[in-house]
């Protein structure tokens, strides 16, 4: 089975991120999924120099595919998505049946591990899941700052929302890094 009509997919460099908030840069689900694999890597070196041992190709692969349903999707607004538990759970299923779609075109067992992974990280369990979580944020972050600087005072109230998520964000392992990270507040 030939991989190669599914390589061709590239949808999530169409689909662009905050689509009702005025920006100077756009930014496609595929550029975010970059930032938040790199991201997600330069936290597993430091967690790794703090003594855990986050792993890694699993941490990397998983934030490579966290928003992989937005193909479908798109970005929902967040002002929507968190607009009640119901509507919360609601597109919580529907992403967890879509999202072998998102895969389809693949040999069954890479299929199975990368909905494997998917799913892991919508549970937000694992540590590498907490990793993702942290580095989406952190990526959220450095597009909202990029914006701020150019004074787009739209995304202000988007960052320090999140800054003040991962402030407070009380996992163990994060505990062990956050202050290397992030602004003193």
């Amino acid at each position: 089975m030939s991989i190669f009509p599914y390589i061709l997919n590239r949808s999530l460099a169409h689909v662009m991120r905050f689509s009702a908030t005025p920006q100077h840069f756009h930014e496609s689900v595929a550029e975010h999924s970059f930032f938040v694999a790199y991201i997600s890597s330069l936290l597993c070196d430091m967690l790794e120099k703090a003594g855990e041992k986050p792993m890694r190709e699993k941490a990397l692969t998983m934030a490579l595919v966290h928003d992989m349903e937005e193909m479908f999707s798109g970005d929902i607004l967040t002002p929507f998505k968190h607009y009640s538990a119901e509507v919360r759970e609601t597109i919580r299923g529907v992403n967890r049946q879509i999202i072998p779609q998102a895969f389809e075109g693949l040999p069954q067992e890479m299929k199975a591990k990368y909905i494997h992974l998917w799913n892991e990280d919508a549970d937000g369990i694992s540590m590498e899941a907490q990793i993702v979580k942290a580095a989406d944020r952190l990526s959220l972050l450095a597009k909202c700052a990029e914006e701020v600087k150019v004074g787009n005072g739209f995304f202000e109230h988007i960052y320090k929302g999140h800054l003040e998520t991962l402030l407070d964000y009380k996992e163990p392992w994060w505990q062990k890094i956050k202050a290397d990270i992030l602004p003193n507040p």
